[in-house]
């Protein structure tokens, strides 16, 4: 799906070699708060973000963050197609992998979730739209998606631990916690950082 509307977003491509484009990712992706939490390193420069755009950000089912035109936006000027931040469902990473096959019980309990029917969440909005409720809202849409429409089984998503405000935003859309890691290791930023990974599934998604 190329397009999804909330009431107060639009999730939609990525545009490829679009240099406002590149400029607004630039803006909000350069900043060292956003990109050490999601482990990417901080943006450098317009061009680097043009790159990341045409490289990583725009592939099936990841989603730019645009807030919609009359939408109160105090404190950061904005425009209203402009990308703040991105949303997208993935395949389950090692590290979610490696944290359920690493115990047996939850492997026996979550294993089935660790197939090609089900998704990883990646998501960041760009600090000046922190504690709006814009993720959260993101986020359920893309998670009615990943079950409505695509039918999967499982959505996992994954946080440090020194980012509860992830974690919040994840429990809010009724993400729960299933085990924890220690000292993950992220190499584009070269660090290390203690995880936690929680789960939805189908079933819980849709008796909310």
């Amino acid at each position: 799906m190329d397009r999804i509307e909330t009431g107060r977003l639009t999730l939609r491509s990525w545009r490829i070699d679009d240099a406002a484009e590149a400029a607004s990712l630039f803006r909000y992706a350069s900043d060292p708060e956003i990109g050490l939490r999601c482990g990417w390193p901080p943006h450098t420069s317009i061009e680097g973000s043009m790159d990341d755009i045409r490289n990583i950000l725009a592939v099936e089912n990841n989603w730019a963050i645009t807030i919609k035109d009359g939408e109160e936006t105090t404190g950061s000027e904005v425009d209203a197609d402009a990308p703040v931040g991105s949303i997208a469902l993935k395949p389950v990473s090692h590290y979610t992998t490696d944290v359920v096959t690493g115990k047996p019980e939850l492997e026996v309990r979550y294993g089935r979730y660790l197939g090609s029917n089900a998704l990883e969440l990646g998501y960041w909005i760009g600090r000046p739209f922190w504690g709006r409720g814009y993720m959260p809202e993101a986020l359920r849409a893309v998670l009615e998606y990943a079950f409505g429409t695509l039918r999967v089984d499982a959505v996992w998503g994954g946080h440090y631990a020194r980012n509860p405000q992830s974690g919040r935003v994840m429990a809010k859309c009724g993400l729960r916690v299933v085990g924890e890691s220690k000292q993950d290791y992220y190499p584009l930023i070269d660090r290390r950082y203690d995880g936690v990974y929680r789960i939805i599934t189908a079933d819980e998604w849709h008796g909310q």
